[in-house]
């Protein structure tokens, strides 16, 4: 596939609420999305291994080059559909674990939003804890994957636990329904939902399922608590870097900031000679903020700072962040 390619996807997903008071509830979607979409939900997703690094000219770029790279090399399109590549094939399990991996990464950051309001999702490791000594990524004997989301609307945060592979597995669902149950509450909140959602393929074909398990009754439960600016930082900080990275290949549109990427193709099929170009905006006022580090207040200042005319050929996501 071809994220830059002007196109509709369409994957089958189940959800599964099994906490529901009428006892499981299964649903299936047909979910359809385009590429900028997607796209935009591959710039924005972090990766927890970015804390590994220090900074240096072109990191954040060369990670969107990385992330773009798995994606369209892991899938192949039939019409409508996203399929497993045949090119792959011949790669070590491990190496395909690492593929399966971002996907569902991806997948969930386009369905959390789309289907489940969440304006915002990001990594509880990427998080500083509340005394600012280090980050919210280890508690019940675990190193934590967890995926925390924002809905703004109805200021509701909530849980993800993120899962990709070949083949549906029971097991993987549920082990990260373990991992949701360790968690009571964030900021005081009861998570809603909380939730798995694992991405597999069905006869080669791209799939997906959502799963809210039955809240069980752990006798140890972690109560999440965080500073509301560390999460917008742990969200907005890595696309400032990559804002910052481009210098002059900053662009001004009318007011928006625009930066347009250059990435190779990574078929050897596709042609070479045009240049392929991802253009990644936001408000002029929402960079200035990041750019500031001034997340203080950011949830009482964020309508005014994402307040803009955004392009008509662009998509926009609740966080600011367009696409085209």
């Amino acid at each position: 596939m071809i994220l830059t390619e002007d196109k509709t996807y369409t994957i089958s997903l189940e959800q599964e609420d099994c906490g529901s008071t009428t006892g499981l509830v299964n649903k299936n979607t047909e979910l359809v999305f385009s590429n900028k979409e997607l796209l935009h939900a591959v710039v924005t997703c972090g990766m927890p291994i970015q804390r590994m690094t220090a900074s240096f000219l072109s990191k954040k770029k060369l990670e969107l080059t990385y992330k773009m790279f798995l994606v369209e090399t892991a899938l192949d399109t039939e019409g409508d559909r996203l399929k497993k590549a045949k090119r792959i094939a011949y790669l070590d399990s491990s190496e395909k674990s690492v593929m399966s991996y971002y996907m569902g990464m991806f997948l969930t950051k386009l369905i959390s939003g789309r289907l489940y309001g969440a304006d915002y999702l990001t990594h509880l490791n990427l998080i500083s804890s509340i005394d600012q000594k280090e980050f919210i990524d280890f508690f019940n004997s675990e190193w934590r994957q967890d995926m925390i989301g924002l809905s703004i609307p109805k200021n509701q945060w909530s849980v993800w636990e993120a899962k990709g592979g070949s083949n549906r597995r029971e097991q993987a669902l549920k082990k990260g329904s373990q991992q949701i149950s360790d968690i009571e509450s964030v900021n005081g909140n009861v998570p809603a939902p909380a939730a798995v959602c694992m991405t597999y393929y069905d006869h080669s074909y791209l799939c997906g399922v959502v799963r809210q398990p039955e809240s069980d009754r752990k006798e140890k439960k972690e109560c999440i608590r965080f500073r509301e600016e560390d999460f917008f930082r742990a969200y907005y900080q890595p696309l400032c870097e990559l804002f910052m990275e481009q210098g002059e290949g900053l662009r001004l549109c009318g007011k928006n900031v625009e930066i347009s990427l250059t990435v190779p193709y990574f078929s050897e099929t596709e042609s070479k000679e045009e240049e392929r170009r991802v253009r990644v905006g936001m408000p002029r006022k929402l960079l200035y903020c990041l750019m500031e580090n001034e997340y203080e207040n950011f949830l009482q200042k964020r309508s005014e700072l994402l307040d803009s005319e955004y392009p008509e050929d662009a998509f926009v996501g609740t966080d600011g962040i367009y696409i085209r």
